[in-house]
């Protein structure tokens, strides 16, 4: 009998009490697990199978060669360079979801013939590489008919964060007492993962300032790491970094991804590489999963929006990224992207909007979230680029096992009122500073409208003018508006449309030119 091939590309799996499996023996069950991966494996009968863990946390793609093969990599310009995709064709659908959001949800790509594996999803190829058949294996949990009271969901949500935050901790190697990283902004989120954390191990957090003459949180993240008894380092980011680390950086990402923070993520994993450690935590996950603020938009519109407007609710879901959706037209030539494709990619949203399984449409956004942007934008971020550096990210407050348990939150403990996360906050209220529970969240504001204003104004001008103006479909006269702030608007946001765009340029000249 041949043995089956099993190829274990990337993880942190376990089994649900938390213990280390081996992953060959749960190939039949990976509903059964908790943790990251992403497998491939060969059964005796000839078929290949490729599975992803149910949030996405590693990245897994396929395409076929010339001759058919089904070639599989965690990074789409491996299968680029093999041959997969040989036609070499933008996926002009992939392009309009990455103008709009800012990455590429779901299963395609920004190249036509290469797909993404969907999370929670096992893909099955024959032996004579027809398919694949779809089989999932691990589906977000309906809401429940009947909630737990609250002071049990609190208690549940607080022993599920500790045994995550423990499991995810270094292991093997690094020995049971092992320090670990850990990003640190001062929001409630990294700060919660960094107090759980910190009663466990040694924990050195890191945190982001683009200098004094900007806004920041370093006061905030200061007073976490005091209060954790944590090492704590600041990471200075100049508009220098950005000229010198940009192309790196977004060569590095299997797609790409149109947020400022991917640089700034850049050195954040370097500055944790050069202090020795292997692991590095963030708090990823705390908005999506627990009713952060950017939900509230979207709340506003479902309740005053018109009825009667066709895609109304889709068409809010994509501007609620601050985006490109409302620019399409001035941006491109009408050949390139159609009304089909805009078509497509509302009625994509659709059903995520509409899904019987959440009566809640704060639950809805959830599980949108937690699809689109978790497994489409955040998770393949931070996995990258921290393996760009040789480490290895870890997202506490997007494991499986938290993704399953905010389900069973009714959600007015997720936003009770005005007060965002709610009941995540009561279920750490001992742990963190009284100043930090209840600050509002501001964000981490990359300062891109005044570097391309001045320091990066001829850097974004060369690469825009002189690169994406020559590609074909891109109108110049838009790209010149936009960066000598001609563009109309309450809200133009110059700086994050800029960036998305210098990201889009530099990814297709890496990783879309690149030969087979």
């Amino acid at each position: 009998m041949v043995e089956r091939l099993v190829r274990l590309i990337e993880s942190d799996g376990c089994a649900r009490d938390g213990t280390t499996v081996n992953m060959v023996d749960h190939l039949g069950d990976l509903g059964g697990l908790d943790g990251a991966y992403a497998v491939a494996w060969e059964e005796t009968d000839g078929s290949l199978h490729l599975a992803r863990d149910p949030v996405g946390a590693r990245s897994l793609y396929w395409g076929r060669a010339n001759d058919g093969r089904v070639l599989y990599s965690t990074r789409l310009i491996d299968l680029l360079r093999a041959g997969a995709g040989h036609s070499r064709e933008l996926d002009s659908g992939g392009l309009l979801a990455f103008l709009t959001t800012a990455y590429v949800p779901g299963e395609r790509t920004l190249v036509r013939g290469v797909s993404a594996v969907p999370p929670g999803v096992e893909l099955i190829f024959d032996r004579d590489g027809r398919g694949p058949l779809r089989r999932p294996f691990a589906l977000m949990p309906a809401s429940p008919s009947i909630y737990e009271s609250e002071a049990r969901l609190r208690e549940r949500l607080r022993c599920t964060l500790e045994q995550t935050v423990e499991r995810l901790l270094p292991h093997g190697p690094d020995g049971p007492d092992g320090a670990v990283a850990a990003s640190l902004s001062g929001g409630i989120d990294s700060s919660l993962v960094v107090a759980l954390a910190a009663r466990r191990r040694p924990v050195h957090t890191l945190s982001i300032t683009f200098g004094p003459e900007h806004r920041d949180e370093v006061e905030f993240s200061a007073l976490v790491a005091r209060h954790c008894g944590a090492t704590h380092e600041v990471v200075v980011v100049r508009p220098e970094d950005i000229l010198t680390r940009f192309d790196a950086t977004v060569g590095a990402l299997s797609e790409p991804n149109g947020d400022p923070l991917t640089v700034p993520n850049d050195l954040l994993f370097e500055a944790a590489a050069r202090s020795g450690h292997r692991v590095v935590l963030n708090g990823e996950g705390g908005d999506p999963c627990f009713g952060g603020p950017k939900n509230a938009p979207l709340l506003l519109s479902e309740l005053y929006g018109d009825p009667d407007e066709p895609f109304a609710g889709e068409r809010a879901y994509l501007r609620s990224h601050q985006k490109l959706w409302d620019d399409l037209d001035h941006l491109l030539e009408p050949g390139l992207i159609g009304e089909a494709e805009r078509l497509s990619l509302l009625s994509i949203v659709t059903p995520g909007l509409c899904d019987p399984r959440w009566p809640s449409f704060l639950d809805r956004l959830m599980a949108m979230n937690v699809a689109w942007k978790g497994a489409g934008h955040i998770l393949p971020k931070v996995e990258h680029l921290a393996a760009k550096n040789g480490v290895l990210a870890r997202s506490p407050l997007f494991d499986w096992a938290l993704v399953r348990l905010a389900f069973e939150l009714p959600p007015e403990l997720k936003r009770s009122g005005s007060i965002e996360k709610y009941l995540l906050k009561e279920a750490i209220r001992d742990t963190l500073p009284e100043r930090i529970i209840e600050r509002p969240k501001s964000g981490m504001m990359v300062p891109v409208e005044a570097w391309f204003q001045g320091p990066l104004r001829a850097f974004a001008r060369e690469r825009l003018l002189d690169g994406l103006a020559h590609r074909p479909g891109f109108r110049r006269p838009y790209l010149e508006a936009l960066l000598d702030k001609r563009l109309t608007g309450l809200r133009p946001r110059r700086g994050v449309k800029i960036w998305l765009l210098l990201t889009l340029e530099s990814w297709l000249r890496q990783v879309y030119d690149s030969p087979s």
